[in-house]
């Protein structure tokens, strides 16, 4: 592990190459630590997605974990993907063409309709309270090989000229970009991170293919349930509320 670094955003635990960042997290937790904290490795071996899903480590892209003890619990913890998704967003913003930006529910970050960044909460009670590990990976230089939907990285839509794009610099950007969202989740709740998160949101409106487990639903994507549920809207009107899923556009 690399000598860590602070300031209001939270440390910083900076490592060559490790495992998993959220199991790292969750290590530290259960050694002491409360947080904010920030595990970030140049390197990850071991990185996981939604469901199980392996999440590839290629150097060069960054792999990091926020670590918080947090006095809500499991289901208001989880308004934090969206905090998390915003933060990506806004951190890549500044690098890409106006509007190439997107998100995807529940937790994708798209650049031109193509997936660049996905998020993983994971939470744990331990000694000193409810702790929550927001793992973020972004495709900062490289796209890995052999994932089954469109993907993308950062520097592939960095204009020509323009500084070569870092996963230093991209971390940075989040981190300060999450530590505002943050602030504006604790003070007023989850309404302005919903609102901020659907006006950027892919196929709000448009017809949507939700595939749960044992069945898949058709309808047409109408919005945010307070708890960050996906809203959708069916053929007779009803509204139905997907708490987990995949989504694919209509």
């Amino acid at each position: 592990m690399r000598p860590s670094r602070g300031g209001g955003l939270g440390d910083v635990r900076l490592y060559d190459t490790i495992d998993s960042t959220n199991d790292e997290a969750r290590r530290l937790s259960e050694g002491g630590e409360t947080g904010p904290l920030w595990v970030r490795s140049l390197e990850q071996t071991k990185g996981r997605g939604r469901r199980g899903r392996t999440w590839l480590g290629q150097p060069g892209n960054l792999f990091t974990t926020g670590l918080f003890t947090l006095s809500c619990g499991p289901a208001e913890a989880a308004n934090l993907s969206f905090v998390a998704a915003l933060a990506v967003a806004e951190a890549i913003d500044p690098f890409v063409a106006q509007g190439a930006v997107s998100l995807k529910w529940p937790n994708d970050v798209l650049i031109g309709g193509k997936k660049t960044s996905g998020i993983l909460l994971e939470s744990w009670q331990g000694p000193y309270g409810f702790h929550l590990a927001v793992g973020i990976g972004v495709n900062v230089r490289t796209s890995p090989d052999g994932i089954d939907q469109p993907i993308t990285c950062v520097a592939d839509h960095v204009p020509t000229g323009y500084s070569p794009m870092s996963a230093e610099v991209l971390f940075e950007g989040l981190r300060a970009r999450f530590h505002d969202w943050f602030d504006v989740w604790t003070k007023l709740g989850f309404a302005p991170i919903a609102g901020a998160w659907l006006a950027r949101a892919s196929g709000v409106g448009q017809p949507i293919i939700v595939r749960l487990p044992h069945e898949t639903l058709e309808g047409r994507f109408h919005g945010l349930a307070p708890s960050g549920a996906l809203q959708l809207e069916q053929p007779d009107g009803t509204i139905h509320e997907v708490t987990a899923g995949d989504v694919f556009f209509g």
